[in-house]
């Protein structure tokens, strides 16, 4: 199957060659790809095919060398960029894309020098050759933002695609993921070859022509958006300028949520899916107008080139096109069944022009979805398939031509309804068993980027993608009729009024049929993120099992099989404590994991306003997390519950059952919108004061303890009034978490002096929680710890208030003597977090820093003898 095509084994060694050499690959993983890579060339060894050997040997030193140079290029761009991103610069480049957003203009410039010479040197460099490297330095590609005020008429001129502009500004800093299950712009860029994005404040045109296609394309562009935008309401708008221009600017946040939730947002984005239907249709039109092959081929080719200029050139979009230029030109040479080369030879050509687009996620599915579906097509079985359907074929096309000949066929219909019927279902089988296996296959790409798989999604495809071609043709009637003079004429009035109504209701159907679809059992499994190895191991059985020529053909029993497997290959709740400190940016977030138990603390940030949405929530699905069992908030600032509010506001698919709040929020008003939504959401409210504590299982499960007195219902207290017989087996560390502030339930104003403060005892392993406590606070902590006989000493401490100079006295770091200081604040806040004094206090005490803004998410890990902290995505 795959000797036969000797292409696949060049991209094949390229592939695995530009593997090898990706540093962001753990190195055991790379010397997995070096010993499949000794593997293949000993099997074309003994295979005795030399030349495609030496071939692919060539193949993979060249796309090495290749990939080595232009990964070294970008790596010093990076750099470069890290020395001037303080500074002011000038950036000349040519512009090859615009693109309107909400509040500012995005461009995609190629070719850029930028130059730091207007900025002083600043006299703390005193390297000359580091200087040196701020000026005069060369980026292929970088993004370009300009604020929409700063365009129009009697302001700076907007550049247009092929002019060459000068611009002033300065670069803006990329975050990369620092916590499990974060989307990463910076790998996202580097994909598409971006080095940078750079912020305009003034733009001068340097050399005003600009290519006439590129331009009216431009013109058209812009004139055809804001037609949508008059002609059909905000959300319609949306979603037709996403699948004719490719712009998603329009749609909003939750709109851009319900189609991934439902598992077809690739329907917004121009890919292989539009352009694929486009190019058929347009193909097949042709044919009919009794054009050539090769001429219909072609003029389908410049219309989709056209149509590739026009919605952006996207780099998703280019992979599309190339594949289907391949596609026309294998039917012209008649080779337009192997698959297989054709996505072989797309491979190369791609990694060879951008060989940094293997980090691209887009290309990884793209490619990995035909293979899937080159699999599918070869897999045991394949002639008695293809003669069935063939047969199925010969029928239909029948019909079809009897029937245009003769209308009075009709009376034959039963007849060929009785031959129809039992041909289909002869094929039904083999089409379920494809869809089956298919989305099989795609399972683990759903759990590294959605981690949730939506169950309805194949039958919601089956649904709406034959409604696309409707949108595409009733979207342009409608546009192409208002160009005309509709008022003077009866008819044109009446057939744009009822192609806009059918728009709009096709729109309402698909969000309908999403709806639909999320609000029955089990739309969404969660999978959270899948480990490489478990990964590797899933295809290799998959492979073998349904896939691998001499396997035998799909039986119920080892469909069945495989399924009840699946838990396996998923990740797993922790069966020792861990406690991750998420990076919130400016703010608190702790998701603390034992078994089945999630217990979380605070989960806030005031930086990042899309915390809940980009960083909290991701997380829960990476990590499998439906259900909460207790959220504790030590105050009610908003750097300390936003994610948690965000939760009971519009979060369903996560629950939680208990909500902790300090003894003082009783009759606190500020507490009022979290009560009122817990209640809602059907959460049990307690408040905590110095002396209340849960203590839980080996298993995580709540063991009996003291009933809190103001708990707002009845459920908690039951919970906590299990007989203790019943986990009178328990064996292993109990893990416990005390309360010790505030002291009672009196009112106090000050937010941060209310802050619970509490324990947490695992074993030998301790570590102490402090909100936003004040100095005064943490001394009343120390001695609600005397009075208690509890030792306040602990192995790691959460600094009080984001290691503000207001917390974190010498006294309580004296008598808590830990090990271990964490600080979890946001890069370049304008509180200045850490203060210098704590950070100089911590070193007196010999206080080893944990800073959230520098590592990244910190993961600490205990079996309650020993604990290991480490910082996963730093």
């Amino acid at each position: 199957m795959f000797l036969s095509r000797p292409l696949f084994f060049l991209a094949l060694f390229a592939l695995l060659g530009e593997l090898i050499l990706t540093p962001e690959i753990p190195f055991s993983y790379r010397f997995l790809f070096l010993f499949s890579l000794l593997f293949l060339s000993l099997f074309l060894f003994r295979k005795k095919k030399n030349r495609l050997f030496f071939c692919s040997l060539l193949c993979l030193t060249l796309f090495m060398l290749n990939f080595y140079s232009v990964n070294h290029r970008y790596r010093a761009e990076k750099e470069s960029i890290g020395y001037i991103l303080p500074l002011q610069a000038v950036l000349r480049g040519k512009v090859m894309y615009v693109e309107e957003q909400e509040k500012k203009w995005k461009l995609l410039l190629s070719s850029c020098i930028v130059d730091t010479t207007l900025e002083k040197k600043n006299s703390s460099i005193k390297n000359e050759e580091k200087y040196q490297k701020r000026n005069d330095l060369h980026f292929q590609k970088l993004i370009l933002y300009i604020p929409k005020e700063s365009t129009g008429e009697g302001s700076m001129p907007l550049p247009l695609p092929g002019q060459i502009c000068s611009l002033k500004g300065h670069f803006l800093e990329l975050s990369p993921a620092t916590n499990e299950g974060e989307f990463s712009l910076p790998s996202y860029y580097k994909g598409e070859g971006i080095s940078g994005v750079f912020q305009a404040k003034t733009i001068e045109l340097v050399r005003g022509e600009s290519s006439p296609f590129a331009k009216e394309l431009f013109t058209l562009k812009q004139s055809l958006g804001n037609r949508i935008d008059a002609l059909f309401p905000e959300e319609t708008a949306g979603f037709l300028k996403s699948l004719f221009l490719g712009e998603r600017s329009g749609m909003t946040l939750s709109e851009k949520s319900l189609y991934q939730s439902a598992g077809i947002s690739h329907i917004l984005a121009i890919s292989g899916l539009h352009l694929s239907l486009l190019g058929e249709f347009f193909y097949r039109l042709l044919r009919k107008a009794k054009l050539s092959s090769l001429l219909s081929s072609l003029i389908t080719s410049f219309f989709l080139f056209s149509y590739f200029l026009f919605t952006g050139s996207s780099h998703s979009a280019f992979r599309a096109l190339f594949m289907l230029f391949l596609r026309f030109a294998a039917i012209q040479l008649g080779k337009g069944k192997d698959l297989l080369s054709q996505l072989s030879f797309a491979l190369l050509f791609l990694l060879w022009l951008n060989p940094l687009s293997l980090y691209s996620i887009g290309m990884q599915c793209s490619f990995f979805t035909l293979f899937v579906f080159f699999l599918l097509e070869e897999r045991p079985g394949k002639t008695v398939r293809k003669k069935k359907e063939k047969v199925l074929s010969k029928i239909c096309k029948k019909h079809k031509l009897a029937l245009s000949k003769h209308p009075s066929v009709l009376l034959k219909f039963p007849s060929f309804l009785s031959k129809l019927i039992p041909c289909f279902l002869s094929t039904l089988p083999h089409r379920l068993q494809y869809s089956f296996l298919f989305y099989l296959a795609l399972l683990p790409l759903f759990s590294l980027i959605q981690f949730s798989f939506p169950l309805y999604a194949p039958l919601l495809n089956l649904f709406l993608l034959p409604l696309l071609p409707f949108f595409f043709l009733l979207g342009a009637f409608s546009i192409l009729l208002s160009y005309l003079p509709e008022q003077d004429f009866l008819l044109l009035r009446l057939l744009s009024i009822s192609s806009r109504f059918l728009v709009n209701r096709l729109f309402q159907l698909f969000h309908l049929f999403m709806e639909k679809s999320l609000a029955l059992p089990f739309s969404r499994i969660p999978l959270g993120k899948m480990q490489v190895l478990s990964v590797i191991l899933y295809f290799l059985v998959l492979y073998l099992l349904f896939f691998f020529p001499k396997a035998k053909s799909l039986s119920l029993l080892l469909s069945l099989g495989f399924l009840l497997s699946l838990p396996l290959y998923l990740p797993k709740p922790p069966k020792d404590l861990e406690i991750a400190a998420l990076d919130v940016g400016q703010g608190d977030g702790f998701v603390l994991r034992k078994g089945n138990l999630v217990f979380t603390i605070d989960n806030g940030s005031t930086s990042k306003n899309l915390f809940p949405e980009q960083i909290f929530f991701p997380y829960c699905k990476a990590k499998r997390i439906q259900h909460i069992d207790y959220a504790l908030l030590t105050h009610c600032d908003r750097d300390h519950i936003s994610g948690i509010q965000a939760l009971l506001e519009k979060n369903p698919s996560i629950d939680l059952s208990h909500l902790i709040l300090p003894a003082s929020s009783l009759q606190d008003h500020r507490y009022d919108l979290l009560k009122r939504l817990a209640y809602n959401h059907g959460a049990d409210i307690s408040y905590w004061q110095k002396g209340d504590e849960l203590v839980f299982s080996e298993q995580g499960i709540c063991l009996p303890t003291k009933v809190n007195a103001m708990a707002e219902n009845s459920t908690m207290a039951e919970n906590h009034a299990t007989t203790k017989k019943e986990w009178s087996g328990t064996k292993g560390h109990q893990l416990y978490i005390r309360c010790f502030y505030p002291n009672d339930s009196s009112h106090i104003e000050e937010a941060n002096a209310h802050s619970i403060g509490c324990l947490l005892t695992y074993g030998h392993f301790r570590m102490l929680f402090t909100g936003d406590m004040p100095k005064e606070a943490e001394e009343a902590l120390l001695e609600n710890c005397r009075e208690a006989e509890v030792s306040p000493v602990v192995d790691v401490l959460k600094l009080a208030h984001h290691g503000s100079k207001t917390s974190s006295c010498p006294s309580f770091l004296s008598e808590t003597q830990a090990k271990f200081a964490l600080f979890s604040y946001g890069k370049k806040n304008r509180y200045g977090h850490p203060h210098k004094n704590t950070v100089e206090n911590c070193q007196k005490y010999r206080l080893f820093p944990l800073e959230t803004a520098k590592l990244g998410e910190i993961l600490i890990k205990t079996n309650g003898e020993q604990f290991e902290i480490t910082a996963p995505q730093a």
